[in-house]
Formats: structure tokens, C-alpha cells, sequence
């Protein structure tokens, strides 16, 4: 069988990685195989994000971190993402229905596109029922969120049940109200 040059150093390159992880755990007893077992997966993972890196320019690095990240939190399954909030996060919202009207009024600080996306979440996802209401309801609240300079932070003060979201579900929310500030979260 011929394999494409280009994909014989890849192969060679993964086999050099994995072998290099398994040398690493030769100090772990072969007795306790759960423990080589999650070393061996951690230590391979390590060893592959610093060399993969090596090779990114700076500016990707981000980007490739989200990615291995976003597919690490996938497999575990106690913690598995919802494919839906994932693609919310990198595409934001699509709805342009207002059933209700804008809480911040004609020309306020919250725009139609960010209030249909709002009502889009709170529609969509369970764990973001009620968001439409609480912007109603907490207007000012959220106003502040929105003109803070660091809305990403912990100290932002969201108003409750939403202070507690997953840092997955509130990038997506930030991507609805502060596009410019999910990098920074990220």
C-alpha cells in the first residue's frame, strides 16, 4: 500500500509523540493500569499540544488550544458538551423574531440583532430559559455587564441564575452581547 509522503511524516511524527508518552510512564507501576492508563492519556496529550505549537505562529495558538480543549470536554462524557451551544459559541445567533419587545428601547444600548439572539437562547436552551426575562427585568443590570470593560470577569456581577453558567455557555452568551470580548474569555 502507498501512502502519501506527506502523510508518512505525520504518522511518523504521532509515533515519535506516543512513543516518547509511553517512555515517560515507564516509572508507573504495570500493577495499576487505571493510573498508566490516564497518565499515558494525559502525558500524550501534553506532549502533542507542545509540539504541535512549536510549529503554529502565535496569532493560531489560541485557536488551537480552543479546539483541543472543546474536543477534550467532548469526550468526557460527565461533562460532554451540547454540539447546539457549541455551534451557538462560533456562529452566534440567526434569529431575527422579536415576539417581545426590545427592554432598552428604540436606539437604546442593546440592539435588535442582540435582543433577537437573547430571546433565540432563552428559546433554544434549557439552561438558558428565562435570560428574555431577566433582561426585562434586570435592564440595568445587564447594561453594566455590557458597557463594562471586562465583562468575561467574575466580578462582572451577572445577575443570578446566569452568575453560575459553564465558562462554555457564558462565552456564548458574551458572544450575543460582547462579540469583542470572547477571545479575552477564551
Amino acid at each position: 500500500m502507498n501512502i502519501d509522503p506527506m502523510y508518512q511524516y505525520s504518522l511518523k511524527f504521532f509515533e515519535n509523540i506516543y512513543r516518547q508518552a509511553l517512555n515517560n510512564g515507564e516509572h508507573i507501576d504495570k500493577s495499576k493500569k487505571n493510573d498508566r492508563k490516564f497518565f499515558f492519556i494525559k502525558e500524550f496529550t501534553r506532549l502533542l499540544y507542545e509540539n504541535i505549537c512549536r510549529s503554529l505562529f502565535e496569532k493560531d495558538k489560541l485557536l488551537f488550544s480552543f479546539l483541543m480543549c472543546i474536543k477534550i470536554m467532548d469526550e468526557d462524557k460527565d461533562k460532554g458538551l451540547d454540539p447546539r451551544e457549541v455551534k451557538f459559541l462560533l456562529t452566534g445567533g440567526t434569529s431575527i423574531d422579536m415576539p417581545k419587545p426590545n427592554p432598552s428601547g428604540k436606539g437604546g444600548w442593546m440592539s435588535d440583532k442582540v435582543w433577537a439572539s437573547i430571546i433565540q437562547l432563552s428559546g433554544e436552551f434549557e439552561c438558558f430559559k428565562g435570560l428574555d426575562d431577566s433582561f426585562v427585568e434586570k435592564t440595568k443590570v445587564w447594561e453594566e455587564i455590557y458597557n463594562s470593560a471586562k465583562p468575561q470577569s467574575k466580578k462582572a456581577g451577572w445577575p443570578a441564575p446566569f452568575d453560575d453558567l459553564t465558562i462554555m455557555r457564558k462565552a456564548a452568551l458574551l458572544r450575543v452581547l460582547r462579540p469583542d470580548k470572547v477571545l479575552a474569555m477564551i
